[in-house]
């Protein structure tokens, strides 16, 4: 798949999931937006894209903040001209049962994951709306069909992303934008590594995960609309 003089933002970028996938994009001739908190890690991975010969931009946003999500997307205007596909990556993950859960931890999953899913979907379809084209293609989780405990917010969260999926799919699918999810299964990244003792070669790798969100973000799949994908590998 080719994506020359597509702009790409992926958020939760720094790393894991996030930074492979810019990376992808990228070395199939995407322009990557970069976002996610941390500045020095997002740009070091756009630098390695710019020396590569890729086109690269680091954007520091928090995306529970609509006034971050706002200048982020205005820079990706400002600098490529066009927003093509959004992958919202960004994530918060707080493994607490709900007896001992506090409000606090509860809105940071639910303002991370859900909120920042609809704040950075809704800046991006002006510009989509107004070129008639673009793939949104949004993170959620097996957990939000297949429950553990402790996963209460994030479960929450993630299942609500499905919800908002599907209703923005039928919102805006007569101006040729597709909007879709993903069911994302454990995935061998920095992040399920440090929390989980269990054999890497057993979970889904980064570059698999990836190979679907691309297939979603190309015209391949123009006949896909507001589905939620399960992306499990050999697990359920």
């Amino acid at each position: 798949m080719d994506f020359a003089n597509k702009t790409v933002i992926v958020t939760g970028a720094s790393q894991g999931l996030g930074a492979v996938t810019a990376r992808q994009f990228a070395k199939k001739g995407a322009n990557v937006v970069l976002v996610a908190r941390t500045y020095s890690k997002i740009k070091q991975i756009a630098d390695e894209i710019v020396a590569s010969g890729g086109k690269a931009l680091a954007c520091t946003a928090d995306v529970s903040k609509e006034v971050d999500v706002k200048n982020f997307v205005k820079q990706t205007l400002d600098t490529f001209g066009t927003v093509d596909i959004l992958i919202n990556n960004a994530a918060a993950h707080k493994a607490i049962p709900i007896k001992d859960l506090s409000l606090e931890d509860w809105n940071l999953q639910i303002n991370v994951n859900l909120t920042g899913t609809f704040l950075c979907s809704r800046e991006v379809l002006a510009p989509m709306m107004a070129q008639r084209s673009g793939k949104i293609i949004n993170i959620s989780s097996s957990s939000a069909k297949h429950f553990f405990p402790g996963f209460g917010a994030y479960a929450a969260s993630k299942g609500g992303i499905v919800s908002f999926t599907q209703t923005l799919a039928e919102e805006v699918k007569d101006h040729n934008i597709q909007v879709n999810a993903i069911y994302l299964g454990l995935t061998n990244t920095e992040y399920t590594r440090s929390r989980l003792d269990v054999d890497p070669a057993t979970m889904l790798q980064p570059e698999q995960v990836v190979d679907v969100i691309m297939f979603l973000a190309s015209e391949e799949s123009s006949a896909i609309v507001g589905a939620a994908i399960d992306v499990f590998g050999n697990r359920k």
